[in-house]
């Protein structure tokens, strides 16, 4: 069922930005048809909000075409639409290299924008959990309208070991963004992989082929100091094995340090993703959102099919957002 936003307690105040919003519907691409989740979710979206909004539900179910249409539809010019790993590495980066105080570092980052939109909001990075519970604080202090789409309901964001460093995030996301579930249905993602890009992330393969000998290494070394092996690189494409990659303790940061260097990847000697290490698997996973959000194209030589695992560790909408992205891929 889609969670309507609550109504607000008397004292709290609608922001102004979002009482002039009307209907988002006429903010959709041509001829967009919404199913009756996505409607609903809709409705809720474009009634008034204090702080914001928090949009969830499984992949393909249209949350950032909804967000976007929204985000269109605020009567202001003041807004910003952030990649949400992007700002979180630059804020790390003015934090650490720079030594801007937290605040200020803020500051810079969202300017003078009274709404700023997340998109494909999901939490790989410890640091990112420390720093976003900052950030909320910032927006909401500050009464910077927010919008977020994610997979994850708040309180299933950042599972694991590291959970509880996000759980002062999580709780200023449910008292102050009203969180809107678009539900179950189709998988547009997957209905929208038929037809086929000629640029970036779905215009990739996934194409069966067996191990070959590899290509000599080729290091790459990021500012931070952390090597990455590739085995070719030219202007326009990086080759890499898997175990370069996914094999090696790499992280979100340097995927999009590799990923602002090229605008194709090539992964060579892919696993049977049934047998993957739990760690090497959602590494591979992270790669996926990093590349897909960065529209970088990815051509695969795998030793099968892209098959769901019967039984891992690695988190199920992690797996699933991969999966999905995946399926945009032309396969041979």
């Amino acid at each position: 069922m889609t969670a309507v936003p609550l109504a607000m307690p008397d004292e709290a105040v609608a922001h102004p930005l979002t009482t002039r919003v009307g209907q988002i519907t006429g903010h959709l691409p041509e001829e967009t048809l919404l199913d009756a989740a996505q409607q609903e979710a809709a409705s809720a979206l474009a009634a008034p909000h204090r702080h914001g909004a928090y949009l969830w539900g499984p992949v393909g179910r249209g949350k950032s075409l909804l967000a976007e249409a929204y985000f269109a539809a605020l009567p202001t010019r003041r807004k910003r639409r952030v990649h949400f790993h992007d700002f979180f590495l630059e804020l790390q980066s003015a934090l650490g290299a720079r030594r801007v105080p937290l605040d200020r570092a803020l500051n810079r980052l969202i300017g003078g924008s009274r709404a700023i939109l997340f998109d494909e909001f999901h939490v790989h990075d410890v640091a990112d959990a420390v720093y976003l519970t900052a950030t909320l604080r910032h927006f909401i202090d500050r009464d910077v309208l927010l919008i977020a789409t994610s997979n994850d309901p708040p309180g299933e964001l950042m599972p694991g070991l590291w959970h509880e460093h996000f759980v002062p995030a999580i709780r200023l996301i449910e008292q102050h963004l009203d969180v809107i579930e678009v539900a179950d249905g189709t998988d547009y993602r997957g209905v929208g992989s038929k037809i086929r890009s000629a640029t970036g992330f779905s215009a990739g393969s996934w194409a069966l082929s067996p191990t070959r000998a590899p290509s000599p290494a080729i290091e790459m070394t990021t500012e931070n100091g952390i090597v990455l092996t590739v085995r070719e690189r030219s202007a326009e494409r990086i080759t890499a094995i898997f175990e370069d990659l996914c094999g090696a303790p790499l992280g979100t940061p340097q995927y999009l340090w590799l990923a602002d260097r090229t605008t194709a990847l090539t992964l060579l000697d892919v696993p049977d993703l049934r047998t993957m290490h739990r760690d090497a698997l959602l590494r591979f996973c992270h790669l996926i959102d990093v590349l897909y959000d960065r529209d970088i194209r990815l051509d695969v030589h795998a030793r099968a099919l892209p098959e769901r695992p019967l039984d891992t560790a690695v988190p199920a909408r992690s797996l699933e957002r991969a999966l999905s992205r995946i399926s945009a891929l032309r396969h041979d």
